[in-house]
């Protein structure tokens, strides 16, 4: 056990998997996994897209019923077949990454489904807001959980697990994948109040940094069995990338870079700008307007004036017309503004093109193989191309909806929102290989993001955003430490960079 657990804390494990089994079909999801964890212990359970860790906590929860093997909480079993109810009343909470919240509700409405209604309708308001406010979310119990950011609905998630009582067992399944620092951090916070009142945590995340930074064990898995469980104390995050993803190492960004300018927009009181063949990241906060920048792009936003695509005036009024100039673009939420879920793999990535091909190219073999190698492109694993999409991991997911937008057609202009997010290392290191194959072959990327290691893994330039202001970092400059040392120093209100002089080759950042 962690050596570093509470001092006091009880002898009596507060869960313990053991030796758990989970198949569907004839594929073995979880293999004799086990896990006993003290009150107070914050476990990161780690492991690639499909290493079992997301059936682990379906166990967990009731959602997914064992094959073999045993859970309990406080030293008592919980019956097999239990339901989800049964779980959380032996005080089991999860807070998945895309919170099961009813978006047509209020707050208060979503804290009491599923709950006998105990007393007056005030008594229970006055409730609800000390629950709120316990989990450090000022939230109005009127307000639309429609209109709530994601770091919010999370916070409303979690209340809704303290409202039925203790929580015992918190399981967090990428709870800040679309979290900025800030945000990240008062969530930690919390998680360490939780851990020193005796919950014990399971932190599922592809963010190495964040484990590293409230996790006081790790457990690793692979093809779900678990390799690795070890203290966190001295582990480094380059120790769990080469755990995560052996030999592998972050690819040499070639030099793509020509004179001529691709794309330039104005910003506040300056101009982003990106030459032909570069990758370019714009870099702020959770929800920062680098997000909406790309969207004004594509014709889904804001109206646009002063952008020159390629020299020319482009004023794009709809999506319709940055297709036709080229450009292409990935939305962050892939479940909800990308794919079509109980359509097959294989339409979803050649579907936007159909109309392009005709039909005799869908049903016969060039579709097949246009499909085929957009596959390869990005080292898809799983089902064939005829299942549905929600067959696949979330990670190969991410796959095939950047492969809609990068290879049935090369895009002149590909503007990716936060595209690893919520991917583990090995499936990061595929799709940042496969843009800069795209990038030597002409393609221009804008990628924004809030996430400081994305930007500095794949892109030659960034500018930082904070509202109407920006810096731009160069090369070896654009890295996680001077990403964040340059949003801090934005958001304390010190003045950006003075404009830089031209872009050079010399300039290009060349990785290990």
């Amino acid at each position: 056990m962690d050596p570093a657990l509470p001092a006091g804390a009880p002898a009596l494990e507060r869960v313990h998997f053991q030796d758990m089994t989970v198949d569907f079909g004839a594929t073995r999801a979880v293999d004799n996994f086990s896990l006993a964890m003290l009150p107070g212990e914050i476990v990161g359970l780690l492991g690639h897209n499909g290493a079992g860790k997301s059936t682990v906590l379906n166990v967990a929860t009731g959602a997914v019923a064992p094959t073999g093997g045993s859970f309990a909480v406080d030293g008592v079993e919980v019956p097999r077949g239990s339901s989800p109810r049964a779980f959380a009343e032996l005080g089991v909470t999860v807070v998945h990454q895309e919170p099961a919240l009813a978006k047509n509700l209020s707050v208060f409405d979503n804290l009491e489904l599923g709950r006998s209604r105990k007393g007056g309708r005030d008594a229970r308001r006055h409730t609800a807001r000390a629950v709120l406010s316990k989990v450090g979310a000022g939230i109005d119990l009127d307000r639309p959980v429609s209109t709530l950011s994601l770091g919010q609905r999370q916070l409303v998630d979690l209340a809704r697990g303290v409202m039925e009582g203790e929580i015992k067992v918190l399981l967090l399944d990428e709870p800040t994948a679309a979290l900025g620092a800030q945000e990240t951090a008062a969530l930690h916070g919390l998680i360490r109040e939780f851990a020193a009142a005796g919950t014990a945590v399971i932190y599922v995340s592809h963010r190495l940094p964040d484990i590293l930074d409230v996790c006081t064990r790790i457990v690793v898995m692979s093809g779900g069995r678990q390799i690795i469980d070890r203290p966190a104390a001295g582990i480094t995050a380059r120790d769990l990338a080469q755990a995560l993803a052996p030999g592998i190492s972050k690819p040499e960004l070639t030099d793509t870079s020509k004179d001529k300018t691709a794309i330039e927009l104005p910003f506040g009181s300056s101009r982003i700008q990106a030459r032909t063949g570069e990758v370019v990241g714009l870099f702020g906060m959770a929800s920062g307007e680098q997000f909406s920048l790309l969207e004004d792009l594509y014709g889904v936003g804001r109206p646009m004036t002063g952008v020159l695509l390629d020299g020319e005036a482009y004023q794009p009024a709809k999506p319709l017309d940055a297709l036709r100039r080229g450009i292409h673009y990935v939305p962050a939420d892939r479940e909800r503004d990308g794919l079509l879920p109980t359509v097959s793999a294989k339409m979803n990535v050649l579907l936007p093109w159909l109309s392009h091909m005709g039909a005799g190219w869908w049903v016969g073999g060039a579709g097949k193989g246009m499909y085929s190698g957009s596959r390869n492109e990005l080292n898809v694993h799983g089902p064939t191309g005829e299942e549905p999409i929600a067959e696949f991991s979330g990670g190969n997911r991410q796959k095939h909806l950047l492969a809609r937008w990068m290879f049935p057609k090369r895009p002149r202009l590909l503007l990716l929102a936060q595209p690893t997010q919520g991917v583990d290392f090995g499936a990061k290191v595929d799709i940042v290989r496969a843009l800069r194959r795209l990038a030597a072959e002409g393609t221009t990327a804008l990628v924004a993001s809030a996430e400081s290691d994305e930007i500095a893994s794949m892109c030659d330039r960034s500018y930082v955003i904070y509202k109407d202001r920006l810096r731009e970092l160069r090369g070896q400059k654009v890295s996680d430490e001077n990403l964040l040392e340059s949003l801090l120093s934005l958001a304390a209100g010190n003045e950006p960079d003075p404009t830089t002089v031209p872009f050079k080759d010399s300039d290009r950042k060349q990785l290990p």
